[in-house]
């Protein structure tokens, strides 16, 4: 079985012949990884909720999820340092006087990870219903009171999957000896059954919900193009003008999803499988997903016109003007994600343009 008890040193075979690090290089790179992720990932962050709380333009809905993302990603990345810790240490943690520290990485990681993949899931279905459906419709779903309900959900959960090991037997956590880090410890008899439970929780019901609101998207953008494209059959300039938005909102839909995809799918494989091979993979998928901590603000914020705008008065120390509208119009434009085109569907409740 996968999760027996073991005491050998993750550079050695355990009883199993079991081998997660082959060479103590793959653990210098993975921390050097982690370092630069912790880094990288802080100041991304802080600039996103900085940037939503300086501009009164990008208090939008789809923001709040944004800016909760970033928050968890924060959250994250502050105590990815102590997994780089762990890697690097021997035969156990090295700080025995302060395990807690461990402990307390463990819970926080869980924690917010799965805050995360929430927040990925809730963006998706925001836009979906932002693109696809009429603005009272919206308004009526993403009220003050409903948003926060949806941004308490987003913590509800993981929370309740981390306090799981703490008031019960089912998982433990600390330092893993073989993987050498700061999560749930394979000696615990239920170790599997909280491996389940972390995988059922936090992949597949995300991946759904942000596979099936980003298909949705591209249909009804592929659908409003086409009758666009007929309803302005002899202006060419048109026709190439709306060719090209519909393949930019495509490329970018594909980034999405394959991020996503790219990011959580290696790790929770590993996480239920039992073959030899992913035990070698769980610390390489762990670190992908900690990685994509400071990948968020790049998907979801620095390729928004808008956040562009405000992170180039932050960067250049400048005050950022107060007029909410800019330049830009403001009538119901909606922005996709990772592209800085606009797709302009003027929503009424009759029609989109």
């Amino acid at each position: 079985m996968k999760k027996m008890n073991i005491a050998s040193s993750p550079d050695v075979e355990d009883a199993a012949g079991i081998v997660v690090y082959g060479y103590f290089y793959e653990r210098q790179l993975l921390a050097a990884i982690l370092i630069t992720v912790a880094v990288l990932g802080t100041i991304g962050n802080c600039f996103v909720i900085i940037a939503v709380g300086l501009s009164k333009k990008l208090r939008t809905t789809t923001n709040v999820f944004v800016v909760n993302l970033a928050v968890a990603d924060v959250a994250t990345c502050l105590f990815t340092p102590w997994q780089a810790v762990a890697i690097l240490g021997g035969d156990g943690w090295p700080i025995p006087r302060a395990t807690w520290v461990c402990t307390a990485a463990a819970f926080v990681v869980v924690v917010t990870i799965g805050c995360s993949v929430n927040n990925l899931a809730l963006i998706a279905v925001n836009r979906w219903v932002g693109i696809t459906k009429s603005r009272s419709t919206t308004h009526r779903i993403y009220t003050a009171r409903k948003l926060a309900l949806m941004v308490i959900f987003s913590w509800t959960i993981p929370l309740a999957c981390a306090l799981t090991p703490v008031l019960t037997d089912i998982g433990e956590l600390g330092y893993e000896v073989l993987y050498k880090s700061c999560t749930w410890v394979r000696s615990n008899p239920h170790t599997e059954t909280y491996n389940l439970i972390i995988a059922a929780v936090y992949y597949p019901i995300q991946l759904c919900l942000i596979t099936a609101s980003y298909l949705s998207i591209f249909y009804y953008v592929r659908k409003t193009s086409r009758a666009t494209i007929e309803a302005v059959r002899g202006d060419k300039a048109t026709k190439k003008k709306v060719s090209k938005r519909q393949l930019e909102v495509t490329k970018n839909l594909i980034y999405v999803v394959l991020a996503f995809v790219f990011c959580f799918t290696p790790y929770f494989i590993s996480l239920v499988a039992s073959a030899d091979w992913s035990y070698r993979l769980v610390p390489w998928g762990a670190t992908i997903v900690l990685c994509n901590s400071s990948a968020n603000p790049i998907i979801y914020a620095t390729s928004h016109p808008d956040f562009k705008e405000i992170f180039g008065y932050l960067i250049r120390c400048r005050k950022i003007p107060h007029s909410g509208q800019g330049n830009r119009s403001r009538t119901n434009t909606l922005t996709f994600t990772g592209s800085s085109v606009n797709q302009e569907y003027s929503v009424t409740n009759h029609h989109r343009v």
